[in-house]
This record gives C-alpha cells, sequence and structure tokens, in this order.
C-alpha cells in the first residue's frame, strides 16, 4: 500500500505540470510571432517533415517550392526528431499556421512533462518543499515558457533531459544484473531520442554512466547506456551513410557551426555590424562550410594570429555566450525569433516573473556551479540518500557536458535551454546542504548522514 507521503508528491506533481502548462498554453495564445511565423532553422525542420510525409525522401530541399524548383536530393544536415514530431500535422498541408499550432499544443504538453519529471527526480534526493522549488522554476522559466511558441527542438530536448533524470530517480533496480542492464539500456535510449534532436548529446551517453561512480554498477552504466543510446541512433546514421550521396556539395553541420563559433566575439574582423553572424560578412563562409577539412584551415589561422585572445575566447568567453540570460542567436532575451506581441511584455504577472528570474539568473549559475562541483565531495551526503546520488551527479555531469562540448561550436543560450531543468535541480542543492549541514551540525557530528 502507498504510502500518504507518496500522494502527496502526486499531487504536487499534477500542481506543478497545471502551472505549466497555464504558463505555456497563455504564451502560446497571447503571442503573435512575427510573419513569417517558420522561419530560419524552423524552415528546415518543417520542409525535411514535409518531404518525408510527401516525397518519402528525408531533406530539406524546398523542392518544388523553390523558384525556381530544385531537385529533392537526401541529405542528413538537420537531426530527425523535430521533423519526426511534425510529421503527423503534415496532412494539414499547406494550412501552415494550423500545423504550427499543433506543433505548439505538443510543446506545451512536453512543457508540463518536463516540469512534471524535474520535479519527480528532485524528490527523490531533496526534501519536499526544495523539489516543489524545482518543479515550479522549470515550470514559470521564461526561457522554457517561450520556446513554446516556436518550431524547434529545444522544447522536446528539455522534456526528455528531465525524463532521463527522472528515469534515473527510479534507481539501480536490485534482483540480478539482467535487470540492471535493462535499466541502463533505457536510460541510454533516452539520452539516443535527446540526441536525434541535439546530435551532441549522443557523447553524452558514455559520460552518464560515470554519475554511478563509486558504485559496482559505474562499468556497467558506461557499457549499457552507451548501447542504449546507439540502439537509438543508429538508424539514422545508418540511412545517412547509405542513402546521403557523397560529396553532394551541401554544408557540413559540424563544420558549419565550428566555423560560426571560431569568429572571436562573433564579429568579423572586429566590425560591430556584423553580430552575430560574421558568417554573413566572410566572403569564404560559403566554401569552407563544405567539411571539416575545409573548416579547419580558417579556425587554425584565426588561433594563429591570436593565441592568447582565442583561448580566453574559447574558454572563457563563449561559455559566457552559452549561459547568459539573453539568447544572441535571434532577437535576444528570452526569444529566438521576432514576437510582435507577447505576455512578457503585456500581462503583469508574466513581466514580473521575467523580471524576477532575470536578476536571479546570475545566482542560480552560482548556486548551480557550487553544486556541481560540491556533488563529488563529501558533501554529497546532504545532496540525497546513498541510492539516489547519481541523479544530482547525472545533473552536475550534463552541465558540465553542456559547457565542456559546446566549446568548439557556436554557442548562445538557445542552445543550454534544454539543459534548464538540471540547472534548476542544481541550484537547489547548495541551499540544501547548507540547511541539512547546519542541522546535523546542530545535533552534533555523530548525527551526520554517512558518506
Amino acid at each position: 500500500m502507498r504510502s500518504p507521503g507518496w500522494l502527496v508528491k502526486v499531487g504536487l506533481a499534477i500542481v506543478i505540470g497545471l502551472v505549466a502548462g497555464w504558463f505555456r498554453a497563455t504564451t502560446v495564445a497571447e503571442t503573435e510571432p512575427a510573419r513569417p511565423a517558420i522561419r530560419a532553422d524552423a524552415v528546415e525542420y518543417y520542409l525535411s517533415a514535409y518531404n518525408l510525409v510527401h516525397l518519402g525522401i528525408y531533406s530539406r530541399s524546398p523542392g518544388s517550392l523553390a523558384n525556381p524548383p530544385r531537385p529533392v536530393v537526401p541529405d542528413g544536415y538537420r537531426p530527425p526528431g523535430l521533423p519526426l514530431m511534425i510529421a503527423p500535422f503534415m496532412a494539414m498541408w499547406p494550412d501552415h499556421d494550423g500545423i504550427l499550432s499543433r506543433v505548439q499544443v505538443v510543446n506545451v504538453v512536453l512543457g508540463a512533462g518536463t516540469a512534471m519529471a524535474t520535479f519527480a527526480a528532485a524528490a527523490a534526493v531533496l526534501p519536499l518543499t526544495a523539489a516543489t522549488a524545482v518543479g515550479l522554476a522549470v515550470a514559470a522559466s521564461p526561457h522554457l515558457v517561450a520556446f513554446s511558441v516556436y518550431m524547434l527542438t529545444e522544447t522536446p530536448a528539455a522534456f526528455l533531459v528531465a525524463l532521463v533524470l527522472a528515469v534515473a530517480a527510479l534507481g539501480v533496480p536490485g534482483g540480478g544484473p539482467w535487470r540492471r542492464m535493462l535499466f541502463f539500456l533505457a536510460l541510454g535510449a533516452l539520452i539516443g531520442l535527446l540526441a536525434l534532436f541535439r546530435p551532441i548529446f549522443l557523447a553524452f551517453a558514455p559520460v552518464a554512466g560515470l554519475a554511478f561512480l563509486g558504485r559496482r554498477q559505474v562499468l556497467w552504466a558506461m557499457l549499457f547506456v552507451s548501447l542504449g543510446a546507439a540502439g537509438v541512433v543508429s538508424p539514422w546514421l545508418i540511412r545517412n551513410a547509405v542513402s546521403v550521396p557523397a560529396n553532394s556539395g551541401d554544408a557540413d553541420l559540424v563544420a558549419t557551426t565550428v566555423l560560426d563559433g571560431s569568429y572571436r566575439g562573433y564579429r568579423y574582423n572586429d566590425d560591430p555590424k556584423t553580430f552575430p553572424y560574421p558568417r554573413f560578412a566572410d566572403p569564404n563562409f560559403e566554401a569552407a562550410r563544405k567539411s571539416l577539412g575545409l573548416a579547419w584551415p580558417q579556425v587554425r589561422d584565426r588561433i594563429a594570429a591570436d593565441p592568447a585572445g582565442m583561448i580566453a575566447w574559447y574558454l572563457l568567453e563563449k561559455p559566457a555566450f552559452l549561459l547568459q540570460w539573453s539568447n544572441v542567436d535571434g532577437v535576444g532575451d528570452v526569444f529566438v525569433y521576432a514576437v510582435e506581441r507577447t505576455p512578457f511584455r503585456s500581462d503583469l504577472v508574466f513581466r514580473a516573473v521575467h523580471d524576477i528570474y532575470e536578476i536571479a539568473h546570475p545566482v542560480v549559475l552560482l548556486l548551480a556551479g557550487l553544486a556541481a562541483v560540491a556533488v563529488w565531495t563529501p558533501l554529497v551526503r546532504f545532496a540525497g540518500p546513498p541510492d539516489r546520488r547519481h541523479v544530482v551527479r547525472l545533473a552536475s555531469l550534463l552541465l558540465v557536458f553542456l559547457v565542456v562540448a559546446h566549446i568548439p561550436f557556436f554557442t548562445a543560450t538557445r542552445y543550454a535551454v534544454p539543459v534548464f531543468p538540471a540547472l534548476y535541480l542544481l541550484a537547489v542543492v547548495p541551499l540544501v546542504i547548507i540547511a541539512r549541514g547546519l542541522a546535523a551540525w546542530a545535533r552534533g557530528s555523530a548525527a551526520m548522514p554517512p558518506a
């Protein structure tokens, strides 16, 4: 029979989900995107879904929609997660607003699920009051809320990050190696799904196993989490190897974002007018983005011309762009594409929430950074029961991986948004450590929980 405490947690999860859903549904209903509402990256995801459904070809080519028409050739430039999410609504074509509205409904549901899953993960390691604060922080986060309007990967990616944390919070099952193997395979499969939206997270699979460091399961975790992720992603990789024409002359996604990230200050020749898209002023960009082999000489030359400045750029300045409040990859603040009207500008509650979060953002980053270190020290004894400490360590690994993995590439707040569930979870951990530590000190060292 379930305890009353379990029922309280279920009730709180529902309330948090409703709060998250209200913020997102209100934002979607009262936000008017600037026309065209589907633009830039969203167009390529949209066209990939269109070509897949109507032509049976995965390609971002505009085909017959271009003037003049272009051949539709298979490509692998955009990961398939979001186009597969859009595909069920392609029967409504050419009702673009209708398709976008269906995707927004999915975003609202996923946003509510993100807040509930983050609360579930937090409740496994933190006091209920702290876990509730984490869930509500995710529910009302202006970045996570505003992204519900867009046809972009950040909303489903954030949901999968929260789901990874929630599944990890279930704990490594007992009862034999097969159950442990299935647990780690499932965790890896979720990371594989995340990589279908944000490919960089495929490299996180073996890293995630380190959350179980210090336990007998660490090697099992690293191996089977990696196998689970590979099992999900391998069909996509095999398809690309078999179906995408070699030497097609198309741009390479890795080369493109490495080049984008190699302009110091996101300026071409230090010209402020080129910020934040120096590629449009660089006459060599289009040719160099064809492959990593062509891109690397340009990156190498920039590093050689200013070694000290480029070291500062890659190790200090780019992480700042990744974690700062205002997203430079677009119109700024919590938005990517322009909006004509939004409750974050017109509604008193939304404006207050926005301003509180913006003021608190440096504090949240500081607390999360402290927690990312503390959970690997003896202080972790205050951050959850021994069989669940891997949850906060997994959150720490997500945050560290986010920063380190993006150092070579273009960085903007938009790319950090999927990890915000882990960020908010970590931000509460130092406060819990201090509170529990002071309580243990007051009771005497004999009452301290075991390391």
